[in-house]
């Protein structure tokens, strides 16, 4: 918003003084007549006067001494032109100067050309003889006169009209700005999950654009709302529904286990297995939901990082030796996490490092790092490490989405696609972030790195391999 109000602010301000500079230029720089109300208008025909009389009595001698005396008392280059336009002592004339005889002899009064570093101006007369003349002098402008020429007669008039534009252009772009700052602090509350958020009530009482834009904004939200719930509902609904129905087909394969035959055994087995699944993809619905709602649960408190990871590696270390692969673990602190969710941190660790051991080939060891970062040791960075076959580039930010998997011809995919997006939730939901990256040669890196703040460092070096 900061940026936005001095780009607005800079922008009418600024164009307002560059008209106000393009008026002072004009008034500085440019070929007019001058009213015989002026000054310079008033001065002119006295002065001419004296100068014809000078030439005419005592020739050029005379009026080569009254000009020098005039030059060195006034700064001025005094010319006298005779009616065929020659100068009287054969002194070249710039340009500039025969431009404004010019006009002088075509108008008749006294003509001016400003410029920034002086001022040419030109008289035509009659002497008293009845000689036609042009007077043409050069003056080099005074500071004051320059600045009378810039402001004006009136500086408190000129600075007072800057004062004016400038506290409008501060109202105007405060004016544009203020709502603006407004909707984004909104749009800020509801992608942190506030869908309550709204857009100030005073703004859709403006009647232009942007009450427009705050009323389509809140409908959006509240739509976005109804439409969030909805589907949370549904997640609900469809999980416990499930579930129910699921619970009694257990029992009923048990029963029926109990009566069966050795035929029926491995049917009932398969179907055994699929119930389980079929069960434990329910419990992590559940869990995704109630995470994507931000509903932690109801334990905040001060967790043992170290010790809740060092659980997880050896819990994760006996299921992978059944499948010939093992899990490390290096912790080089004892960390301590303050205001933090147990359940769904570990929730979290479960899952990452049970999806590298699921990718991690026979004989690979799945490498669980634990340490406070070396760039703020305020924040804790816990990275796992798989040897497995990666994940494409296109692919590694959706990966953490629900329900997505690659497509492999082996049987390393055979994941619901649940567990990275319960991970992704569950650190969010301890104000952390989670990343994926490729490994070389092969593998994948999934760090989670928890926010400022959150950290403790104390005394102790922890180094555990499972074997």
């Amino acid at each position: 918003m900061q940026r936005l109000f001095v780009k607005i602010f800079l922008w009418f301000w600024l164009t307002a003084v560059a008209m106000f500079a393009v008026f002072a230029v004009t008034r500085m720089i440019g070929l007019r007549s001058l009213k015989q109300s002026e000054i310079v208008a008033m001065f002119a025909p006295r002065l001419a006067a004296e100068v014809a009389n000078a030439y005419e009595s005592g020739g050029a001698p005379a009026f080569l001494q009254l000009t020098r005396s005039l030059t060195d008392k006034q700064k001025r280059q005094l010319y006298l032109l005779d009616g065929f336009g020659n100068e009287i002592l054969s002194r070249p004339i710039t340009p500039e100067g025969r431009l404004v005889a010019q006009a002088a002899r075509t108008d008749g009064r006294v003509v001016v050309r400003y410029r920034l570093h002086e001022r040419i101006a030109a008289y035509k007369f009659a002497s008293s003889s009845g000689r036609p003349y042009v007077l043409l002098f050069y003056m080099q402008p005074e500071l004051a006169d320059s600045w009378e020429t810039l402001v004006g007669h009136n500086f408190f008039v000129s600075g007072g009209l800057l004062f004016t534009v400038t506290v409008l252009c501060l109202w105007l772009a405060y004016h544009i700005a203020s709502p603006i700052h407004g909707i984004q602090a909104a749009a800020r509350r509801v992608a942190q999950g506030d869908l309550s958020a709204k857009a100030p009530a005073a703004i859709s009482k403006r009647h232009d654009e942007l009450a427009s834009l705050s009323l389509d904004f809140n409908s959006m939200v509240e739509h976005l709302g109804k439409l969030i719930h909805t589907q949370r509902d549904l997640f609900h609904s469809i999980s416990h529904e499930l579930r129910s129905p699921l619970a009694r087909l257990t029992v009923s394969l048990a029963l029926l286990r109990r009566q069966g035959t050795s035929r029926t055994e491995d049917l009932l087995g398969q179907m055994e297995r699929d119930l389980t699944r079929v069960d434990n993809l329910m419990t992590q619905i559940l869990i995704l939901a109630r995470f994507e709602s931000g509903l932690s649960s109801g334990t905040r408190e001060c967790v043992n990082f170290s010790q809740l990871v060092e659980e997880i590696a050896a819990d994760g270390n006996f299921e992978a030796r059944a499948l010939g692969k093992s899990v490390s673990l290096e912790a080089a602190h004892s960390v301590l996490l303050e205001n933090a969710d147990p359940h769904a941190l570990r929730s979290a660790c479960e899952n990452i490092v049970r999806n590298a051991i699921r990718f991690s080939p026979p004989g690979g060891d799945v490498q669980v790092n634990l340490a406070i970062s070396s760039e703020n040791h305020q924040r804790v960075v816990l990275s796992v490490r798989d040897r497995g076959p990666g994940v494409p580039e296109e692919h590694l930010q959706s990966i953490f989405q629900p329900f997505f998997r690659l497509n492999r011809s082996d049987k390393t995919g055979d994941g619901n696609g649940l567990g990275l997006a319960i991970a992704l939730e569950a650190v969010r939901l301890n104000g952390g972030a989670i990343t994926a990256s490729n490994l070389s040669p092969s593998g994948l890196n999934i760090e989670v790195n928890l926010p400022s703040g959150a950290a403790q460092e104390s005394s102790g070096l922890l180094k555990s391999i499972f074997h």
